[in-house]
């Protein structure tokens, strides 16, 4: 058996790992089989349990009744078990008549692989890594599986991320679930909704005999959802029907493409096991957990002289986890001045954020993997599962990025990469987490030893290319050639500019092919080995896209695109993904010259002040929670008529505290769920709430991952800032573990941009503490804060701010010396806490405390008196002053430590 890695672009890759071509025929064909039999595995291992979809929704009801699919089903006396891998038979027959690579493959026994996988007795080494790693991304599955009439008919997928827990989510039942509904944008379909406007009913005895111990919800629609799945697996059905009309010469790779995007749309609302108490993994999610599982573990099998020995062996670190991470890409981001910045700047971040879904594609290609390798990708990090022997290979690949890199942005970016081995046992206990921070922890080793394989005599050779008379207007680079800008800045300047009317992108990694495409090429990547074209009005390119012949290329529909139904696209003969960019609006924003707005343009049209806003928003303690938060209750087993059931009596508690004990549950599976469904959060609805025309002088820059940056008319961010908020705390539920903080910054126009998104992200981390600085803190996990013009304050008491706000500008024209003595008020205040703490060594809480009975409440209280004639207003504003009441309700921050925030929103907004 060959060592190395066996790579896997239509035989032209060696099989040696090293990269070059092979000039030996018979090795040659070797790679070629070898690699068709991988991407069959990765194929059966991604629809192993798609016969669910079908079973649910009575298609393929043949199946029922066929022997010949029925064989795939474990058999038990007199009936048969696990029925739905007879319609993954029936899915299997029904693909393969549709495309000529699965037609014309030897190995026919690939659909054994994907539908048999529950029959023990299929022992050939295909079947049994795809068995073994859908148990392995199923082990996940908590205590307490039972069986009710029909339960797959009428259970809905729970979300995760309403049973995260850090400290305070003390809850043991969840109230949540999604609809079954294809993936989308819309709010309708994407937020988990509540059991009482779904209609659902509590079952309390989920095996006759069991009571409800009141610390669980499961919750059942009364009635079949069979219809909204044959909805769902009808629409599944059409749009690959589409596909194998225009492509029935797809490869199996670019079938295997197609076919994940197609299932994520689809079945990322289904939950993949119903018969367990919380059914929180999607079927996507187990689908390509599993197909990632089976790739590396069959690639490492292989490795060895038998490759059946040590396959289920528990402590073999058979696979690893990669974490990729660049450096740097938000200094790249926002280094430009003011000068064509708006196109520049959302050039940019697009840039950006497209190498880092290339960067993650090239080196799985550098390996030999398909995409199912890929367990995340967004905000400038990737995860890859690997198998453990190709590490050295992928260091061999991030030194032709990171070469590539210098080149591109002159150091400025970097790729770190981090790993962690993996184990079944690891699988098997729920212990990723632990994966993940090794991973994470390695990464950071790896960050200070930045180009550490790059170095070569001539990267430390000067550089000639630049004129020190001259530097480009946008960015300040010396490398102008004479010219007012550098040609990264053109070159992204012209893709800001073009990005606000394309509707896909074509990228193709075979330079051959390149002259025969009608189209303009906008930019390569990787010394050109991806070329990338865009495509405007998609609706009207069917002629096009179909004469487009080339083997390696992908079409990428962008945002609502990516929605759409296969049928109502023009569809070229190569696969088809989807991603969600923050494509700035065409219709908004745009000048009488025809133009894109540029700061000038956003602070000018600023109500109020003239201002630029910028907005950064993240997640707070998501690190933790996803090294702490899938720890879920244990529970005492409960006897019944029908014997002694584990997992469904009461949790189980800490004898001395009280407090529920808790085991680790994170899975791959329940993590690659919560990572992609916090992603789609920022990535695909945020950008719908700036479609509102409340937020029509503002433009995302970036959004995925866990963060959000925007920019706009600065008096628009606090009002969509707290919107975002308020919208991320409906999708997890009202889990109080989960928050996420924001931190707003104001600059003239010509202020460097760079500079202001360092100030919005320094506001944003004085947002992180404003709890834990003022003593509100009940866990160093207590975050949620809210930072504005300099002035922090917790979610909460956003509105009481927006009060105090609106009572200053009601009074505004009759009453401005109100405001003017209560900003003279508070900067003596400051000014005094300023000087406690440098002179008695008083901490900023106990400066601002030793004040708050200080002259100024009586200068106040004389003022009010003196102002108001009328009693009930007077009262208001003292009530709020002196008692921290606004509106009937508490302060917990008294509001003569953040009275600054509301005073000078209301000055701003009438300079």
């Amino acid at each position: 058996m060959v060592k190395g890695s066996v790579y896997s672009t239509r035989g032209q890759r060696c099989c040696h790992g090293t990269g070059e071509n092979c000039n030996n025929q018979w090795k040659n064909r070797k790679v070629i089989m070898v690699n068709e039999k991988l991407h069959l595995i990765v194929l059966s291992s991604i629809l192993h349990d798609i016969g669910k979809l079908f079973e649910r929704g009575n298609i393929f009801r043949e199946a029922r009744s066929d022997s010949t699919y029925l064989d795939r089903c474990p058999q038990t006396p007199g009936s048969w078990s696990h029925v739905h891998s007879a319609y993954t038979g029936a899915f299997c027959d029904w693909l393969e008549n549709r495309f000529n690579c699965l037609k014309e493959t030897q190995h026919k026994d690939w659909k054994l692989w994907c539908s048999a996988h529950h029959r023990s007795d299929e022992t050939g080494f295909e079947a049994t890594v795809v068995r073994v790693s859908d148990r392995l991304s199923a082990s996940e599955r908590e205590e307490g599986e039972y069986y009710k009439k029909d339960i797959h008919l009428r259970t809905l997928l729970e979300p995760v991320i309403e049973r995260l827990y850090l400290n305070k989510n003390k809850g043991l039942a969840t109230y949540h679930r999604f609809s079954l509904a294809p993936l989308n944008t819309r709010r309708d379909t994407f937020f988990p909704i509540t059991a009482e406007a779904l209609d659902l009913q509590v079952m309390e005895d989920p095996e006759a005999g069991i009571p409800d111990p009141g610390q669980w919800n499961h919750l059942l629609s009364p009635n079949s959802l069979s219809g909204k799945y044959r909805e769902l697996g009808n629409a599944f059905l059409n749009d690959i029907d589409a596909l194998a009309k225009r492509a029935p010469d797809l490869s199996l790779e670019s079938l295997i493409t197609s076919l994940s995007m197609l299932l994520e749309r689809y079945t990322s609302m289904v939950p993949s096991a119903t018969n367990v108490r919380h059914p929180d993994i999607s079927l996507f999610d187990h689908l390509r957990t599993t197909a990632a599982i089976a790739q590396a573990l069959y690639l490492y099998q292989l490795e060895k002289q038998f490759p059946h020995e040590g396959l289920t062996v528990q402590d073999d670190a058979k696979w690893a986890l990669v974490c990729g991470d660049f450096s740097g890409i938000q200094k790249f981001i926002y280094n430009l001045t003011n000068k064509g910045a708006g196109k520049g700047l959302r050039g940019r971040s697009f840039y950006v954020q497209f190498i880092c879904k290339v960067v993650a594609d090239f080196i799985m290609r550098q390996l030999g993997l398909t995409s199912a390798a890929l367990l995340y990708n967004s905000g400038g990090k990737f995860f890859l599962l690997i198998p453990a022997h190709l590490t050295g290979f992928v260091l061999k690949a991030r030194a032709k990025v990171n070469q590539w890199l210098v080149k591109e942005f002159g150091g400025e970016v970097f790729l770190g990469l981090g790993f962690a081995g993996v184990t079944q046992d690891m699988f098997y206990k729920g212990e990723m987490s632990s994966a993940w921070q090794a991973a994470a922890l390695d990464l950071e080793k790896d960050r200070e030893q930045r180009f550490k394989d790059t170095f070569s005599p001539e990267f430390f050779a000067p550089s000639t290319e630049f004129d020190p008379t001259k530097s480009c207007k946008v960015c300040g680079s010396r490398s102008t050639h004479g010219e007012d800008k550098c040609y990264t800045c053109k070159t992204l300047e012209a893709i800001g500019k073009d990005l606000k009317e394309i509707d896909a992108i074509l990228t193709l990694w075979d330079e051959e092919k390149i002259s025969g495409i009608p189209l303009r090429r906008e930019f390569s990547l990787l010394d050109g080995q991806l070329h990338c074209f865009f495509i405007k009005d998609l609706e009207h390119k069917g002629q096009l896209l179909s004469s487009i012949d080339v083997g390696d290329g992908q079409l990428i529909l962008l945002n609502e695109w990516g929605e759409r139904p296969l049928s109502d696209l023009p569809l070229p003969s190569f696969a088809v993904s989807h991603m969600y960019v923050g494509k700035w609006e065409a219709t908004k924003q745009v000048g009488e010259d025809g133009e894109p707005w540029n700061f000038d343009d956003y602070a000018d049209n600023s109500l109020g002040i003239k201002r630029l806003g910028l907005l950064r928003m993240d997640v707070d303690n998501l690190g933790l929670i996803f090294i702490k938060g899938l720890n879920f209750p244990e529970r005492e087993p409960i006897r019944t008529r029908n014997g002694i059931k584990e997992g469904w009596g009461e949790a189980k508690t800490n004898m001395k505290t009280g407090e529920v004990l808790r085991r680790p549950m994170a899975s791959i599976s329940r993590m690659v769920t919560l990572s992609r469904q916090l992603n789609h959060f920022f990535s695909g609805y945020v950008p719908t709430l700036l479609k509102q025309p409340a937020f029509d002088r503002c433009q995302i820059v970036y959004a995925g991952g866990d963060d959000l940056f925007v920019m706009g008319s600065w008096d628009q961010l606090p009002t969509l800032a707290k919107t975002i908020r308020d919208e991320f705390k409906a999708f997890c539920c009202e889990n109080p573990d989960l928050s996420i903080s924001a931190g707003i910054s104001l600059q003239r126009s010509r202020y460097p941009i760079y500079k202001g998104a360092q100030l919005a992200g320094n506001a944003e981390e004085i947002a992180k503490g404003v709890k834990a600085d003022w003593g509100l803190a009940k866990s160093r996990y207590d975050k949620d804060g809210f930072c504005f013009l300099g002035i922090p304050i917790p979610w909460d008491h956003y509105e009481f701010a927006v009060e105090i706000k609106e009572m200053l500008e009601r009074e505004f024209e009759k009453n401005r010396g109100l405001l003017a003595f209560l900003l003279n008020t508070v900067r003596s205040n400051k000014a005094m806490a300023h000087n406690l703490v440098a002179t008695q060594g008083l901490s900023t809480q106990e400066a601002w405390t030793q004040i708050e009975y200080g002259p100024w409440r009586w200068r106040t209280a004389y003022q009010l008196r003196r102002r108001y004639s009328n009693d009930t207003q007077r009262d208001k504003w003292a009530s709020a002053l002196f008692a921290n009441k606004i509106n009937g309700r508490q302060a917990t921050l008294p509001l003569y430590i953040w009275l600054e925030m509301p005073l000078r929103w209301a000055e701003f907004l009438h300079r």
